[in-house]
């Protein structure tokens, strides 16, 4: 009886071995993605990775058709806008602009923003709210140029630069640079596969990924990986050894946002060798 008993056991132990040996590894690389495809009735706000940056808070942000979405300034945080999908126009100040996907808009610090959606649109976009320290604050005044006016573009008329990680062929673009918001830019990458984004580390800031329209890639950090695919958002785990790889036939076009711990990190920032572009 004993011996049918532990062997009982033995076989239920080595199914569960089995089990576990078959299910898969969860990454550790949090990835998380955006509801861009249902139509809400009201204005919607979604935090995104809540928590996986210090200081930093994602949101995506959806506006049905005609409806608008008004946000006082707060003096002691900074917003990027992403618009990511839709149609509309934005207010910052006095001034109107009409935007559609893939463009980027940052008002001087301590403007207030109305989002508002074009009739027959749903105008999706990613808010990144950065916390700012009483020395992010001084650093506004040394650099009034850059806090003059509403910075609005296109993602496609941003500027390019090279970046020796990266294929001749892949075309990266300064989306928000360095001192528009202290201790923090952003910028995109394209290409198609075979391709890949060198592996390298940054202790020295946090990183998200945001996957665009068609993006299909791997991300690799450390020991583990995970698929981006459109419309999510990633984290890269602060520290790790990471790079991107995309397969023939797909598309890689992402967002980097760069959240660095100190203004000294920004010396990150010079790997990026600006690009003339032919007009």
């Amino acid at each position: 009886m004993l011996r049918r008993i532990l062997s009982a056991r033995l076989l239920v132990t080595a199914a569960l071995l089995l089990s576990a040996c078959s299910r898969p590894r969860q990454s550790a690389i949090p990835v998380e993605l955006l509801d861009l495809y249902a139509a809400p009735g009201q204005v919607r706000v979604q935090t995104v990775l809540a928590g996986a940056v210090p200081e930093v808070e994602a949101a995506l942000v959806s506006i049905p058709a005609s409806l608008e979405h008004r946000e006082a300034a707060v003096a002691d945080s900074a917003v990027v806008w992403l618009i990511l999908a839709g149609k509309g126009r934005i207010t910052a100040g006095e001034q109107v602009f009409d935007v559609s996907g893939e463009t980027i808009a940052r008002a001087p610090q301590g403007w207030s923003w109305t989002l508002e959606a074009a009739p027959g649109e749903t105008l999706h976009a990613l808010r990144l709210r950065r916390a700012l320290n009483a020395q992010d604050l001084e650093e506004f005044a040394k650099y009034p140029e850059n806090n003059a006016a509403p910075l609005v573009k296109k993602f496609s008329e941003c500027p390019a630069y090279h970046e020796a990680i990266k294929s001749p062929k892949t075309i990266s673009r300064t989306l928000l640079p360095e001192n528009f918001v202290p201790r923090m830019a952003l910028g995109t990458v394209e290409t198609t596969g075979p391709d890949a984004v060198g592996r390298h580390k940054h202790p020295m800031l946090e990183q998200f990924f945001l996957g665009l329209k068609d993006n299909e890639i791997t991300v690799l950090a450390d020991e583990d990986h995970v698929i981006l695919p459109e419309f999510a958002l990633l984290h890269i785990p602060l520290g790790s050894n990471h790079g991107v790889e995309v397969a023939d036939g797909k598309k890689l076009h992402y967002v980097w946002m760069d959240f660095f711990m100190s203004k000294d990190g920004q010396e990150w920032l010079k790997m990026h060798k600006p690009v003339e572009e032919s007009k």
